[in-house]
């Protein structure tokens, strides 16, 4: 009896042993892995900015006439009639009737403010704003002209943009994540680290910055003695930015 129980003492000692042993060391390599996934990664962020300029392609021109009449009626039949000039003289110009918007139209009395009686309405002004997309820039001043002559009294500004701005957007993206990767570079070194990878990028839409032209034009009557009108296009500027984080070491 002593001999059995001595036996299953050894037994129990010998698997009690073995259990615990690769239990332990299961352990240990799990606790290791973990170490190494929680891990700290040093990061730094900057922002990348690209700019570039480029010569427009379209222009968008306001213009408008105005018209004045005893009354409402005669006043807007006025302006009609200077409208139809107007959109004559577009199409010398291959203007497309789809280019041509209006953009307001009103009839306003016009009055004369007295102390005693108060305001009197003495008549009516109409007014017809359309807005002109115009492609061949060089004869843009010719236009102008063209449209003074017709009966177009306000020019309130020119717009010069470019309809095709997609064109533009991968190339000013590349200009920011060269200034970004710049930034961090400069940052890194100053650190004394170096850069690992890019981990995350954030854009930013590019943005078209465009010329607006104010400019006080002639009236048909003054056009006709004047010299030619001349508009200088200027250039427009295509900015985007990036937000990028880098890791380090």
């Amino acid at each position: 009896m002593k001999k059995w129980g001595l036996l299953a003492m050894s037994a129990a000692l010998l698997l009690t042993i073995a259990w615990g042993g690769p239990a332990k060391s299961a352990y240990a390599a799990e606790s290791n892995l973990s170490a190494q996934g929680q891990a700290a990664i040093h990061t730094i962020s900057v922002t990348g900015k690209g700019e570039m300029t480029i010569t427009p392609d379209v222009a968008y021109v306001t213009l408008g006439i105005e018209t004045k009449a005893a009354t409402a009626k005669e006043a807007q039949r006025a302006n009609a009639a200077k409208f139809a000039k107007l959109k004559q003289a577009l199409t010398k110009f291959n203007i497309a009737s789809a280019d041509v918007k209006t953009v307001n139209f009103y009839v306003n009395p016009e009055y004369n403010y007295n102390d005693k009686s108060g305001p009197k309405v003495t008549g009516y002004s109409a007014t017809h704003m359309v807005q002109v997309t115009y492609r061949d820039l060089d004869n843009l001043g010719n236009l102008i002209d063209a449209a003074s002559e017709a009966g177009v009294n306000q020019v309130s500004g020119i717009r010069f943009d470019t309809e095709n701005p997609e064109a533009y957007e991968t190339k000013v993206l590349e200009k920011a994540m060269s200034n970004a990767e710049n930034k961090a570079k400069a940052i890194a070194t100053a650190a004394k680290q170096q850069i690992v990878t890019v981990i995350n990028v954030v854009e930013s839409n590019a943005d078209v910055i465009p010329v607006y032209a104010n400019q006080l034009f002639a009236t048909a009557s003054e056009a006709k003695d004047s010299a030619a009108t001349t508009i200088e296009t200027g250039q427009i500027s295509i900015k985007a930015n990036v937000t990028v984080m880098y890791e380090i070491k």
